[in-house]
């Protein structure tokens, strides 16, 4: 929220002083001509035991512009409030200016840590488009944190435990080519798992030696320790190659395997604290409210997921002391957290520290969810590689003189998958679909870097051919047009959409914000020239407008963790 809104609601909590003790909510008029900010009165008609339209008569009567209101009306049942354009436009215009690359940042945070556990991929298996979404949704979560004066922790918990890696060492053994091992892992690491889930749907007893592989590797056999070590590092090597391309790190990469001798604490912990319960062999927790308990340690002893989840819990809260600890895992997982949030809180600790982000899925174009055991997965890497060769064909059309021509073009390539992602609702399905996933035109990564790149190339147009740099010595009463006075109204919200994105922690509202921003920019580039302009006052007036735009488009890609190429 601007100042110029507070100062609005300011106005009426003095005037409507006990009636107002609610939150006072503002509404931006349909038409221009009805004002900047409208109030309605409907809430106020009991209260004032007359219509809306007669109550919205009697608040306006009695409001006085103040600050940066010029105006107050009344409108049927709103009371309508037009700003000093000029007094606004300064305010915005020079904020951004002075603030550059901390324009839309706050202090909020006070440095409390928040926990983000995401990305998390399985070990031994390839890095496909299905991780994308709890990659690119934790990332940027944590740069709006970071933003905010949090102290975000990204852990990567890694799943590297569990009775799929016993299947795996199974599976090499029996079938296992040690030279493919070495030269072309994890897609090696894929076909035995594949070929493992396929060999079972036809000898189901398969999955018995699996779960023996696993129980050696809790008991820490030696062969098992070995190749489950092996897989591990193969696999974050890939790992590492394809985060380097998304521009993303964590401060932690302990997966599941990090809490292996925290299992038996945890067990101890929750029978000293929780009632539990023995079934078929297996230690369980009947949770209230649940059709299902929670199985802790399974008949043959080996762990569960809710386990390792519940050692890394405490472990968490002991280790970083956190003000919030944020899973960023799909949807399909809501049963499993809120049982663990559950047993948190029945432990004794606080889990309204606890919370988890879903999201939907990336579908397959039948509209089945990719699977690993089923082969039905595409590769992350070959997206990138994919849509960096697009951007480059893309500049070697338009703009064959470029400089830096692979560097332009990995950023819109990476850019462009990452916004394609970020643009959608995360509660959300995306189908896979890799026209679109590709796509340079309408509400891309790419129309907004292009759009950041006009803006840039104008600046340093001015500077270099017309000596003109971008200042806030102008007069901001100049920026009249509809166009510009509806970019200026856009970026006075960025630091809202932020805090909007957070508050719901979903980063596809500030995505979703900056396309609007991008139009309302291009609108005002077409009806407003500013280096053919004659009036120099304006002139100096619609640069500064130009370089703000530029300014907070880059802040807000940033934030999303795209990097914006200067020239495209």
């Amino acid at each position: 929220m601007f100042m110029f809104e507070e100062q609005i609601i300011e106005l009426l909590k003095k005037e409507l002083k006990k009636e107002a003790q609610g939150d006072i909510k503002l509404e931006i008029p349909p038409k221009k001509e009805m004002g900047d900010f409208a109030f309605p009165c409907f809430n106020l008609a009991k209260e004032f035991k007359k219509s809306p339209v007669e109550v919205a008569k009697q608040i306006a009567s009695k409001l006085k512009p103040v600050g940066m209101v010029e105006k107050i009306i009344p409108l049927g049942p709103y009371v309508n409030f037009f700003l000093q354009k000029g007094n606004v436009a300064e305010s915005i215009l020079k904020s951004i200016h002075e603030e550059k690359d901390t324009y839309g940042s706050s202090k909020e945070g006070k440095q409390r840590v928040v926990c983000i556990d995401y990305s998390h991929p399985n070990v031994a298996k390839p890095f496909g488009i299905g991780h994308l979404r709890s990659t690119m949704i934790g990332r940027a979560l944590y740069n709006m944190l970071k933003f905010h004066d949090f102290k975000p922790m990204g852990l990567n918990h890694l799943g590297d435990w569990g009775t799929q890696f016993g299947a795996l060492i199974y599976a090499h053994l029996t079938w296992g080519d040690r030279e493919r091992l070495k030269t072309d892992a994890i897609k090696y690491l894929l076909e035995i798992y594949v070929k493992f889930n396929h060999e079972k749907e036809k000898t189901p007893e398969l999955q018995d030696k699996a779960k023996e592989w696993f129980k050696k590797l809790e008991d820490n056999d030696s062969e098992a320790i070995k190749l489950w070590a092996r897989f591990r590092e193969l696999s974050l090597e890939e790992f590492q190659r394809i985060y380097k391309m998304l521009n993303v790190d964590f401060e932690s990469y302990d997966g599941e395997a990090f809490f292996k001798d925290k299992f038996d604490d945890a067990v101890d912990l929750l029978k000293t604290k929780v009632k539990t319960e023995l079934s078929d062999g297996a230690l369980i927790v009947p949770l209230e409210g649940f059709e299902v308990p929670a199985i802790i340690v399974k008949s043959d002893g080996t762990s569960t997921y809710i386990t390792r989840d519940i050692a890394a819990a405490v472990y968490r809260l002991k280790t970083y002391k956190p003000y919030k600890v944020l899973y960023i895992v799909g949807s399909e997982q809501k049963l499993h957290f809120k049982m663990l949030f559950k047993i948190i809180g029945l432990l004794g600790k606080d889990e309204s520290k606890f919370e988890h982000i879903n999201f939907g899925f990336y579908l397959s174009a039948d509209g089945s969810k990719m699977a690993t055991r089923k082969g039905t997965i595409v590769f992350m890497e070959d997206v990138l590689n994919e849509s960096i060769a697009l951007a480059r064909k893309t500049i070697e059309e338009k703009n064959p003189d470029l400089a830096n021509k692979e560097e332009v073009a990995k950023k819109i390539g990476v850019g462009s998958v990452i916004f394609n992602d970020l643009i959608n609702d995360r509660i959300h399905d995306v189908v896979f679909d890799w026209k679109k996933m590709l796509d340079f035109e309408g509400d891309t990564g790419p129309y907004l870097m292009y759009t950041f790149a006009r803006a840039s190339s104008i600046v340093r147009k001015a500077i270099k051919e017309h000596s003109l740099a971008p200042g806030t010595s102008v007069d901001f009463s100049k920026l009249s047009h509809e166009s510009e006075q509806k970019v200026v109204m856009l970026l006075s919200k960025f630091k809202e959409k932020i805090s909007e994105s957070l508050a719901q922690y979903k980063p596809h509202v500030l995505a979703q914000y900056l396309i609007e921003l991008g139009r309302a920019f291009n609108e005002f580039y077409h009806s407003c020239p500013c280096l053919k302009e004659e009036d120099k006052e304006l002139q100096k007036a619609r640069l500064l407008l130009i370089d703000c735009t530029r300014q907070v488009i880059k802040n807000g890609l940033k934030l999303l963790n795209i990097d914006s190429p200067d020239e495209m």
